[in-house]
């Protein structure tokens, strides 16, 4: 959406500058003297900030706000993932196989970098990534995005570096030091070492650890994908593997392998030991659990019926599910014992078809603050932003495992995700790459980026910050030029303070003012009214003497209907779209792409609701062609509470072959008849009496009746 901005005053830039490179409304610099709250873990360090010993930042590195009268008069429209779920992490970096480890109170995930290969503007093949990233929490919903890990230029010698597994060990000189190992591409494990969990990080070796045709290492066509844990004696343990046999049964393979760790965590301590896991593929990792060994991995594709009857007792594993073994003496062969799979494929459920599209499968299981979890990765990103390159996103979801027996019950990807565990401490510094979600938000390639706007209106939304004070002013640290405006709750909201600027490094600016608000819990929006703004950090100013009353951390969830628009082709796959509807309104959703030579059979039900007292009106349709989008009228209400009424034309509905269904004759849809025997026509788009073929369905409805308080 476009941004209007306009200026009450002319101001010469130049003779307002001094020697920070930013200037404030007088043309000097001043500050506050209030201390920031201690006890939060979304502190950020910033380089170069000065402060007093009672640990408040130095008058003269603050900054008043410039007054030149910026309008934001529109917000972007760019975001993919919404204000209701936690999943992905990211709202804008493709990542995936995931793996952990906790510091300091933070959780911290590191994984492929498919944004890397989506810089390509290739498929993904993974065939240029040559970095890692990480990412940290301490609430599981809003993360950090620390960068990139630059593998190839720490360690040039490998091909490529993926899926990655993290331990770390209080060593002799009191340090923790984070091993890192990941995949050499297919041929291998690499290891690159550190004492801080963001970097900077060494290649100790110079030289893969596992490699193809290693001495002892037998039966293992793609040595990659490594696991690693450290047990109760500080021992390391490696597990890592991947393919299958060119020829014959996937079912007892014994491709994947384990081994004990060297006391430098850089060696072998022992021979290289089979797991024989059935009907294994790829995706390594351990996990070690009150004395018990837990190797994980992802089954292939195939029917895995064929010959389960040994597993007696344990369902058969869906197709590229996440399956588990447990022992505790783990180079013995034969004390690995199946326990059966954990986790679908993101394509599927408990109930059958997810929603979501199928893809490889990667997890890793934890606990953080006494709750177990499992990340994972999924296309769900992509889905969002109508993609189909295959660009992964990492997600987070709970692992139900019974601590006592080891049981894992089998789970699912869900879009929800997991629940905020800790409110935001809005009076410590935060990082600026601190976010739930975003639209048009970018990093530059450093290590703990900034928060970057790459176009008019973008913004930043920061789930769930503790007001117990109220606030007074907003302070952040930012380069460039322009206006940030504070909302909370509501991106629609009026501003309760801003801050305006022209600073060619980074400086912190102060508002003048914070507009009163009541009640403790709020969300949080960033607005950037132009590019190039880049936020480095932030943090408020206690506005009141007295603690406000507490309120549960429930009140940051976000109540929502899902919509779900199915439609049908042949062949597949088949339009769906889906869409998470917090109030009243019009929304447009966007269907997942299909083949433009498939025939459309149906233009879309939507998911039914029996208790539904909502309505959904379909005001037109967008067809995305290769000459660009045709809008269609269809002015019709969907019942969500009637499985008859709650949907569009199909080929089933009665009307006469060449009827016009929406639309008018010159531009509209008609019914086609199709060579498809069981139905009785298809829906085609037709312009001045051309077929114009369509490959995806947005969908422009108005909500009505949607009432979260009965």
């Amino acid at each position: 959406m476009k941004i209007t901005k306009k200026s009450a005053a002319v101001l010469c830039a130049a003779a307002l500058f001094i020697t920070s490179g930013c200037s404030d409304n007088n043309g000097i610099s001043s500050g506050i003297s209030e201390p920031d709250v201690a006890g939060s873990s979304d502190v950020f360090n910033t380089s170069g900030a000065e402060t007093i010993e009672s640990g408040a930042v130095s008058e003269e590195d603050i900054m008043n706000s410039l007054n030149s009268g910026i309008i934001i008069d529109g917000v972007s429209g760019n975001v993919y993932k919404n204000e209701m779920n936690a999943n992905p992490i990211s709202p804008n970096i493709f990542c995936a196989d995931p793996t952990a480890v906790e510091y300091d109170g933070r959780l911290y995930v590191y994984g492929t970098n498919d944004h890397q290969q989506s810089e390509e503007g290739t498929k993904n093949d993974y065939a240029h990534i040559k970095s890692l990233v990480v990412f940290s929490t301490d609430d599981m919903v809003n993360w950090i995005y620390h960068g990139r890990i630059e593998v190839g230029e720490i360690a040039p010698w490998i091909y490529n570096s993926w899926a990655p597994s993290i331990v770390s060990r209080v060593e002799d000189d009191g340090l923790t030091h984070f091993y890192l190992y990941f995949s050499n591409s297919g041929a291998g494990v690499g290891v690159i070492t550190s004492t801080d969990p963001v970097g900077p990080w060494t290649d100790p070796l110079g030289a893969p650890l596992v490699y193809q045709n290693m001495p002892g290492l037998e039966n293992c066509p793609a040595p990659f994908d490594p696991g690693v844990c450290i047990d109760e004696n500080g021992v390391g343990w490696l597990s890592f593997g991947g393919g299958t046999p060119s020829e014959g049964s996937t079912m007892h393979t014994k491709i994947p392998k384990i081994a004990r760790l060297g006391e430098d965590m850089l060696s072998f301590d022992s021979e290289f030991v089979s797991i024989d896991a059935p009907y294994f593929f790829e995706a390594s990792e351990l996990n070690y659990i009150d004395g018990v060994y837990y190797y994980t991995y992802c089954t292939d594709w195939q029917d895995h019926k064929i010959g389960w009857e040994e597993y007696e007792g344990i369902d058969v594993p869906p197709a590229c599910s996440m399956a588990y073994m447990t022992t505790k003496t783990p180079l013995d062969a034969d004390s690995w014992e199946y326990r059966g799979a954990y986790f679908y494929n993101a394509g599927e459920n408990s109930g059958g078809v997810s929603g979501l599209r199928w893809a490889n499968n990667h997890t890793h299981f934890l606990e953080y603050k006494d709750t177990n979890y499992i990340i994972h990765h999924t296309l769900l990103l992509e889905e969002l932003m109508g993609g189909t390159a295959g660009f992964r996103s990492m997600m987070v979801d709970y692992l139900p495992i019974d601590a006592a027996t080891g049981e894992i019950p089998i789970t699912a990807a869900s879009k929800k995700g997991v629940a905020q565990i800790k409110l935001i401490d809005p009076y410590a510094d935060n990082s600026g790459a601190l976010m739930f979600t975003c639209a048009d938000i970018g990093y530059d390639k450093t290590t703990n980026p900034a928060a970057k706007s790459t176009a008019d209106g973008a913004w930043i939304y920061v789930r769930g910050a503790d007001f117990g004070y109220g606030a007074s002013e907003f302070i952040a640290e930012v380069k460039g030029k322009g206006r940030i405006e504070v909302r909370l709750d509501d991106i629609s909201s009026e501003a309760a303070a801003f801050i305006e600027f022209d600073c060619s490094d980074y400086t912190k600016i102060r508002s003048d003012s914070f507009a009163p608000f009541d009640g403790r819990n709020h969300d949080i929006y960033f607005v950037f009214s132009d590019p190039y703004i880049e936020l480095k950090s932030w943090r408020f100013s206690k506005g009141d003497e007295q603690l406000r009353q507490e309120e549960n951390i429930a009140s940051t969830d976000i109540p929502y209907k899902t919509l779900v628009f199915s439609g049908q082709s042949e062949p597949g796959p088949s339009p769906s779209a889906m869409f998470d509807i917090p109030k009243n309104g019009d929304y447009s959703i966007k269907s997942s792409s299909f083949d433009k030579e498939s025939a459309v059979l149906n233009l879309g039900f939507i998911n039914t609701d029996v208790d539904a007292e909502y309505k959904v009106f379909v005001k037109s349709l967008t067809l995305e062609t290769e000459n660009g989008q045709v809008e269609i009228p269809v002015n019709a209400e969907l019942d969500p509470a009637s499985s008859s009424e709650n949907g569009l034309e199909n080929g089933w509905c009665g009307s006469e072959v060449g009827a016009l269904i929406y639309g008018t004759e010159e531009c509209g849809i008609f019914a086609m008849e199709t060579e498809i025997e069981w139905i009785s026509y298809r829906l085609a788009l037709k312009i001045d009496g051309e077929e114009v073929p369509f490959t995806s369905i947005t969908y422009n409805v108005t909500v009505s009746g949607l009432d979260f308080n009965e």
